[in-house]
């Protein structure tokens, strides 16, 4: 079988060599009445290719995280503003605290030097009224049981007005408490 598949191979090879190029000429055949006859493409029918519609989509969404991290960075900047201003607010609020520190230490030692002066002027204030004590019981005449209390105070405004009339007045300036700031140098006042 061989054999006879390869005869018919040899027999078939020497008649395609016998034969002259005329005898294979094709019909001759028009080809823009074939290209009529084959059915077009429309072009408003875009052919979708699957390939095409995802990189669409894979390039709106990078453009959708463009525009988000464009705003994002926006945002970012405008905190960051606002923590510089913060930050500048809470120093300035500091140092306030910090100077209202030192001012209250301030005043709180003030006030520690004002109350030592109140202590100081009420022991003086204290010392002085036993003073005046001891000197209005000392002045106070002594009163016998046979003369009543009332003749006693009249007496006694007699005599403290008749003292008061025989003192000189002073001359010259003259102390708010009655004493004369300075002692003339001659006084000549007539004796008589």
């Amino acid at each position: 079988m061989a054999l006879a598949v390869f005869a018919l191979g040899v027999n078939t090879a020497a008649a395609v060599y016998t034969l002259s190029p005329s005898d294979f000429a094709l019909p001759d055949i028009n080809i823009s009445s074939l290209a009529e006859l084959l059915p077009r493409p429309k072009a408003s029918d875009p052919i979708a290719d699957p390939a095409i519609a995802a990189l669409k989509d894979i390039q709106s969404t990078q453009q959708q995280h463009v525009a988000a991290l464009h705003e994002n960075n926006f945002l970012l900047q405008q905190n960051t503003a606002l923590l510089a201003q913060d930050s500048i607010a809470l120093a300035s609020l500091r140092q306030s605290v910090g100077d209202g520190q030192v001012s209250a230490k301030k005043i709180s030692a003030q006030i520690t030097d004002e109350h030592e002066d109140v202590k100081k002027i009420s022991a003086q204030i204290s010392k002085l009224m036993t003073k005046v004590d001891t000197l209005q019981n000392a002045i106070t005449p002594e009163v016998t049981s046979s003369i009543r209390t009332g003749h006693a105070r009249n007496r006694l405004s007699q005599v403290t007005r008749k003292k008061i009339a025989r003192q000189p007045k002073p001359l010259g300036p003259v102390s708010l408490g009655g004493a004369p700031l300075s002692l003339p140098a001659t006084t000549s006042s007539p004796q008589g």
